[in-house]
């Protein structure tokens, strides 16, 4: 029951409550735990222990979810919670039996490489990822530097730290946080901001938008729109699925082409089957387009779908779910040319996944677009949640970054993660704000996830050190 409640003790911490200078304090008492007792023994704590953060940090799963695909979607929140867990404890109880003395400081490396590994693949997740945990205070500027996985290294040493207890090795972590502290007190300033966009919420209600009983939902956007051109925005951006068809339709085409201003709008592509994607507009006519790359695990994304057909409609009878269709990934990314403006776009859940911006950045977005459609979430903390980690990537790219979403969070962040201008949720809007296009280049844009390859590193020197690769459940830190 205590390694439960440390858990919801660090769930606390993470966005968007302000308490993230806490997280290291139950970590501290997890990592002294694995390190102390033998492999199954730290299995189990570490079980109950994740148990404890994922079932409260995703507490909003059901309640949202249930409401548009009734209540038999409640079964996939245990199955979600339960799947975390695993990772977790099987990163503990593996790290303890290969580390033997050297657990305590091989688990900050071992907790880096699995929030990694939680980002990777069809199934990737990476709500829970220790960097967010410290989006609160200035030591998620590091993430230019590094990324999340940066800041989270930084958590969890600070952990280990507190679980070793020695007065030098505390005095050192205390140094490591006030100069990590003093890097983000001492950021220049964001650049000037001098380029407008106009950012459109629609707030369309989600169960009427999925059974296509939205009335007129294009004239609802293109009347906000046009009531926010008086500013002279060189960019509107508009959620995801804003539009019910692609610009190539000839009514949206047409509707689009009256506005005369460059556009950056969600809508769906029938291509070869059902595409999420990204569209600018200007001109008159469509500039380029961007499918999403990543998409939702069981909500987009069904692994083997045509094979396993009867199967996924047994399962989808059973709890009472729509018969979901899933869509097709995007292959590739590039920034969109919309007028003056090169946008990176990355769809709703993509912004969740740092290499997707770093991948835009790259290839030359000067700004980051991110469009959602966050109103399945309803009044809960999810969106919020969702929104805090898409502000990392403006910080690890230092790039400003559009946000609209149907109902919110519709914003403008700072190159320093700074909220410059925010509609409130669940009401329909056209927000006015400044930007600036950059080209910075940061470390983490640079040379990706170099701190991965530093936990592979250090991971193999703690292993082949004098306290590693020993007998397993000898020599219990202390």
């Amino acid at each position: 029951m205590l390694a439960f409640l440390a858990g919801v003790g660090l769930s606390f911490t993470f966005p968007p409550s302000p308490l993230g200078w806490l997280a290291p304090l139950p970590l501290a008492w997890l990592f002294r735990a694995v390190a102390r007792h033998p492999p199954g023994r730290a299995f189990r704590l570490t079980f109950a222990f994740a148990t404890g953060i994922f079932g409260a940090l995703l507490l909003w799963l059901p309640g949202s979810l249930s409401p548009l695909f009734g209540p038999g979607v409640a079964a996939l929140y245990p199955v979600l919670v339960g799947g975390l867990a695993l990772m977790w404890a099987g990163t503990a109880a593996l790290t303890r039996r290969l580390m033997g003395r050297a657990t305590l400081w091989a688990l900050p490396f071992a907790w880096v490489l699995l929030d990694s590994a939680r980002g990777l693949g069809p199934f990737g997740f990476t709500w829970g990822s220790l960097g967010y945990a410290f989006a609160s205070t200035p030591l998620v500027q590091l993430a230019d530097l590094g990324g999340v996985s940066l800041v989270g290294l930084l958590v969890a040493l600070a952990a280990a730290a507190l679980a070793d207890r020695r007065p030098r090795v505390l005095l050192g972590a205390a140094a490591l946080l006030s100069l990590g502290t003093l890097y983000g007190l001492t950021r220049p300033p964001d650049p000037p901001a001098t380029e407008r966009a106009l950012l459109v919420q629609g707030n369309v209600d989600p169960r009427a938008k999925a059974q296509g009983r939205t009335a007129d939902e294009l004239g609802r956007y293109l009347t906000l729109t046009r009531a926010g051109l008086a500013a002279g925005p060189a960019l509107v951006v508009w959620p995801e699925t804003a539009a019910p068809a692609a610009p190539t339709s000839p009514a949206v085409d047409r509707a689009l082409t009256a506005l005369r201003v460059p556009l950056l709008l969600g809508a769906p592509t029938e291509e070869g089957g059902y595409r999420n994607s990204v569209y600018a507009f200007a001109g008159g006519q469509v500039r380029g387009r961007q499918d999403k790359v990543r998409l939702v695990p069981f909500g987009e994304y069904f692994p083997a779908r045509e094979r396993l057909d009867g199967a996924y409609q047994a399962v989808f009878r059973t709890l009472g779910l729509p018969a979901l269709t899933g869509a097709v990934p995007g292959r590739t990314l590039a920034p969109l040319p919309v007028g003056s403006v090169r946008a990176g776009a990355l769809i709703c859940y993509e912004s969740t996944f740092p290499a997707l911006a770093r991948a835009q950045v790259r290839r030359g977005a000067r700004v980051l677009a991110v469009v959602s459609n966050d109103a399945w979430f309803g009044p809960s903390v999810g969106a919020e949640q969702h929104f805090q980690m898409g502000r990392v990537r403006a910080i690890e790219t230092r790039r400003w970054l559009l946000r609209a979403g149907n109902d919110g969070v519709t914003a403008a962040i700072a190159p320093s993660g700074r909220v410059t201008a925010r509609l409130p949720r669940r009401v329909a809007g056209a927000l006015p704000v400044f930007f600036a296009q950059t080209t910075t280049v940061t470390p983490y844009v640079r040379w990706g996830e170099w701190v991965t390859a530093l936990s592979v590193l250090a991971l193999l020197g703690l292993g082949l050190g004098p306290r590693g690769w020993v007998r397993p459940g000898t020599g219990p830190a202390s």
